[in-house]
Order: structure tokens, then sequence, then C-alpha cells
């Protein structure tokens, strides 16, 4: 159910690449518990300096380097669960030793179950809750 999207600097091999996506996959697997094999993630790259960050906004000091991350997901999750979230990503990613903490920003999308198609044209959420509806 989550959809990730990161936005990184071009020149990563494709293993750092999937290192970066494979810690934001096992922190929400961690954190909020998403399914096995709901892994679905594009990583867009970018050319060097397209991507801002200000360097010290909100006391953050950024190296100028960052990646962007954004999740969208299902709504509901209480703000504790987020920042347990935030903090397991940074320290996931930055364990692999191609990203600061500090150059992480992540952003979460939510939206509800009528709003995803897995394949086929089908919502599949709303058929599973009509169904279950039905019984």
């Amino acid at each position: 159910m989550p959809l990730i999207t990161l936005s990184l600097e071009a020149g990563r091999t494709r293993e750092q690449r999937r290192q970066l996506a494979d810690a934001v996959y096992e922190a929400l697997r961690a954190e909020i518990q998403i399914p096995e094999n709901d892994r679905f993630v594009a990583i867009r790259e970018h050319a060097a300096g397209d991507l801002v960050a200000d360097p010290g906004y909100l006391g953050v000091a950024r190296s100028g380097h960052p990646v962007f991350v954004e999740i969208t997901l299902r709504r509901g999750w209480p703000a504790e669960k987020k920042q347990a979230l935030y903090r397991e990503i940074a320290r996931r990613m930055s364990a692999t030793g191609l990203v600061r903490s500090e150059d992480i920003l992540i952003v979460l999308h939510e939206n509800d179950t009528a709003d995803w198609s897995f394949g086929n044209g089908v919502a599949q959420y709303v058929e599973a809750e009509q169904k279950q509806g039905r019984q």
C-alpha cells in the first residue's frame, strides 16, 4: 500500500539505489507493519544541484546533497507513529553510509482506500471492503 518515491542526485549505482529503497521499505515494515512484498518504489535521479534544500532551515545543517522521500499511504496514522517512522527511515538510510540523516527530507501523502488500484483497473481495497460488508 505505500508508494515510495525517492528523489536523489544521479551517480549512485543500482545497488546503492536499491539499498536506500530497502531502508525505507524495512522502516515501513518495522514501524507501521506493512505486509511483506507490499513494495512499490520509484527512484528519480536528478543532476547535481537540481535538488534544493536550504542548508540551515529549522536548524538542520544540510550538506547540499539532499534525498527526498515521499510516501503515499492510506490515511489514519497517528502523529506518534509517523514520528517513529521518520526516525527509523533516517536511521536505516544513514546506516547505509550513502546519505546523512540531516540530508533526508520525508513527506507523507495520505489518501483513502478508493484511491488505490494495484492493477487491472480495479480498486482492490474497495472491493475487499464491499465483500466484507456483505458477510
